[in-house]
Protein backbone atom coordinates (compact mmCIF):
# COMPACT_ATOMS: atom_id res chain seq x y z
CA UNK A 1 0.00 0.00 0.00
CA UNK A 2 1.20 3.50 -0.81
CA UNK A 3 -0.05 6.98 -0.06
CA UNK A 4 -2.26 9.46 -1.77
CA UNK A 5 -2.19 13.15 -1.02
CA UNK A 6 -4.32 16.17 -1.71
CA UNK A 7 -3.87 19.88 -1.21
CA UNK A 8 -6.31 22.60 -0.33
CA UNK A 9 -6.42 25.90 1.43
CA UNK A 10 -8.72 26.33 4.40
CA UNK A 11 -9.12 29.58 6.32
CA UNK A 12 -6.09 30.91 4.46
CA UNK A 13 -3.83 28.03 5.52
CA UNK A 14 -2.24 25.38 3.28
CA UNK A 15 -3.45 21.87 4.17
CA UNK A 16 -1.86 18.71 2.76
CA UNK A 17 -3.85 15.55 3.50
CA UNK A 18 -2.25 12.11 3.47
CA UNK A 19 -4.05 8.79 3.18
CA UNK A 20 -2.69 5.25 3.12
CA UNK A 21 0.68 4.12 4.49
CA UNK A 22 3.82 6.25 4.35
CA UNK A 23 6.38 3.50 3.89
CA UNK A 24 9.77 3.49 2.20
CA UNK A 25 8.20 3.04 -1.23
CA UNK A 26 6.01 6.12 -0.72
CA UNK A 27 8.66 8.53 0.58
CA UNK A 28 9.46 9.88 -2.89
CA UNK A 29 5.79 10.53 -3.65
CA UNK A 30 5.33 12.27 -0.30
CA UNK A 31 8.50 14.37 -0.67
CA UNK A 32 7.59 15.49 -4.19
CA UNK A 33 4.04 16.30 -3.11
CA UNK A 34 5.23 18.20 -0.07
CA UNK A 35 7.68 20.23 -2.18
CA UNK A 36 4.80 21.09 -4.52
CA UNK A 37 2.61 22.22 -1.60
CA UNK A 38 5.41 24.21 0.04
CA UNK A 39 6.15 26.01 -3.23
CA UNK A 40 2.51 27.09 -3.53
CA UNK A 41 2.05 28.39 -0.02
CA UNK A 42 3.61 31.15 2.02
CA UNK A 43 2.93 30.36 5.66
CA UNK A 44 2.69 27.29 7.81
CA UNK A 45 1.67 24.01 6.20
CA UNK A 46 -0.74 21.73 8.03
CA UNK A 47 -0.12 18.05 7.38
CA UNK A 48 -3.42 16.29 8.08
CA UNK A 49 -2.70 12.65 8.92
CA UNK A 50 -6.26 11.70 9.86
CA UNK A 51 -6.46 9.12 7.05
CA UNK A 52 -2.88 7.90 7.38
CA UNK A 53 -2.83 4.27 8.48
CA UNK A 54 0.78 4.44 9.67
CA UNK A 55 4.35 5.04 8.60
CA UNK A 56 7.68 3.30 8.54
CA UNK A 57 10.89 4.71 9.99
CA UNK A 58 11.66 6.09 6.51
CA UNK A 59 8.22 7.70 6.29
CA UNK A 60 8.60 9.30 9.68
CA UNK A 61 12.02 10.57 8.60
CA UNK A 62 10.44 12.14 5.50
CA UNK A 63 8.01 14.06 7.72
CA UNK A 64 10.91 15.28 9.88
CA UNK A 65 12.76 16.32 6.71
CA UNK A 66 9.68 18.24 5.54
CA UNK A 67 9.66 20.12 8.86
CA UNK A 68 13.36 20.94 8.47
CA UNK A 69 12.77 22.20 4.93
CA UNK A 70 10.07 24.61 6.08
CA UNK A 71 12.09 25.72 9.09
CA UNK A 72 14.84 26.92 6.71
CA UNK A 73 12.35 29.39 5.27
CA UNK A 74 11.13 30.44 8.74
CA UNK A 75 7.85 28.59 8.26
CA UNK A 76 6.47 25.74 10.29
CA UNK A 77 4.98 22.32 9.78
CA UNK A 78 1.85 21.60 11.77
CA UNK A 79 0.65 18.02 12.22
CA UNK A 80 -2.83 16.90 13.11
CA UNK A 81 -4.72 13.62 13.22
CA UNK A 82 -1.99 11.38 14.57
CA UNK A 83 -4.45 9.07 16.35
CA UNK A 84 -3.64 6.02 14.22
CA UNK A 85 0.09 6.33 14.78
CA UNK A 86 0.95 5.24 18.29
CA UNK A 87 2.91 7.82 20.24
CA UNK A 88 5.29 5.20 21.54
CA UNK A 89 6.45 4.45 18.00
CA UNK A 90 6.88 8.05 16.90
CA UNK A 91 9.70 10.51 17.46
CA UNK A 92 7.66 13.17 15.68
CA UNK A 93 5.23 13.39 18.60
CA UNK A 94 8.10 14.64 20.74
CA UNK A 95 9.92 16.68 18.09
CA UNK A 96 10.30 20.40 18.74
CA UNK A 97 10.44 21.48 15.08
CA UNK A 98 6.68 21.22 14.58
CA UNK A 99 3.42 21.76 16.36
CA UNK A 100 0.99 18.91 16.97
CA UNK A 101 -2.79 19.27 17.25
CA UNK A 102 -5.39 16.57 17.82
CA UNK A 103 -7.52 17.47 14.81
CA UNK A 104 -7.67 19.70 11.74
CA UNK A 105 -10.19 22.14 13.16
CA UNK A 106 -7.99 22.88 16.17
CA UNK A 107 -4.90 23.24 13.95
CA UNK A 108 -6.73 25.62 11.62
CA UNK A 109 -7.96 27.68 14.56
CA UNK A 110 -4.40 28.09 15.79
CA UNK A 111 -2.88 28.84 12.37
CA UNK A 112 -5.54 30.82 10.51
CA UNK A 113 -4.90 34.52 10.15
CA UNK A 114 -7.15 36.69 12.28
CA UNK A 115 -10.30 37.79 10.50
CA UNK A 116 -11.34 41.36 10.37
Amino acid sequence: MSISWSFGEQRGVAVMRLAGFLGSSAVGRFSEGFAWVAARSTGAVILDLTELLGWSTEGEGAVLQAAATLRKTERSLVLCGLDRIEATQSRVIHHDSMTIYADLDTALGAQAPPSG
